[in-house]
């Protein structure tokens, strides 16, 4: 059984720093590496038709190979670039990944719709132009932050759960659920905190997420070890 430990919610914060920490130790690697996921990450999000079904699929399986990579370091062992792809060699689980991928594809889509058929159904009308005003209002932005937040606890787990634990992908999924549930303060925190360094990290053009996305791999891989041992 999957054993669960809460934290305090500003130790949110403390995974950052072992994530900047981490970062420091080597950050030639690091940003490469981190170039290389945004690369492929914009390039399968640009892909015709099907740029988000394999964006989805390939995100649990870098993100695993950038968790590995942060373990090996705080290990004292060395790190590749190359190390983003080394899930792509492992069958069984990577394979265990490209199901969680396609249940974050799944999830997306249903969030997506029902955000549409909610956020759609309120959008107020300009009486005067008899057209949307988009004036969204609270409700609307906070079920918006609501929907990111639950997938969020989905899924930020799932790919350190199966590799490190050896879950199946659905195991994985409901076992990040159930450590955020538990750590529901942290977790938001850690959403918040993130969302200010994205901004911070979009001003120079993107070049900030070279420093960002490694962090906050290391980051997360941190909160892993905190909540899941």
């Amino acid at each position: 059984m999957l054993k669960v430990r809460s934290v305090d919610p500003l130790q949110a914060i403390q995974w950052f720093k072992q994530g900047w920490q981490v970062f420091m130790s080597n950050p030639a690697n690091w940003a490469l590496m981190g170039l290389l996921f945004g690369i492929i990450v914009l390039v399968s999000s640009m892909l015709p038709f099907f740029g988000g079904v394999v964006l989805n699929l390939l995100v649990p399986i870098l993100t695993a190979g950038m968790l590995q990579a942060v373990k090996n370091a705080q290990a004292g062992a060395p790190i590749e670039i190359t190390d983003v792809f080394s899930f792509f060699k492992d069958e069984p689980k990577r394979n265990q990944l490209l199901i969680v991928g396609a249940l974050m594809l799944g999830a997306g889509l249903v969030a997506a719709v029902l955000s549409t058929l909610l956020i759609g159904s309120s959008i107020p009308v300009d009486e005067l132009a008899g057209m949307p005003s988009f004036n969204l209002g609270l409700s609307a932005l906070l079920f918006m932050f609501v929907v990111v937040i639950f997938l969020g606890m989905l899924f930020t787990f799932a790919p350190a759960l199966v590799i490190f634990k050896g879950m199946s992908a659905v195991d994985a999924v409901k076992g990040s659920l159930q450590g955020t549930l538990a750590n529901v303060l942290p977790f938001v925190v850690f959403v918040l905190f993130y969302a200010a360094l994205a901004f911070v990290a979009a001003i120079p053009f993107m070049l900030g997420f070279l420093v960002l996305i490694p962090v906050m791999m290391a980051a997360v891989y941190g909160a892993y070890k905190d909540i899941f041992g």
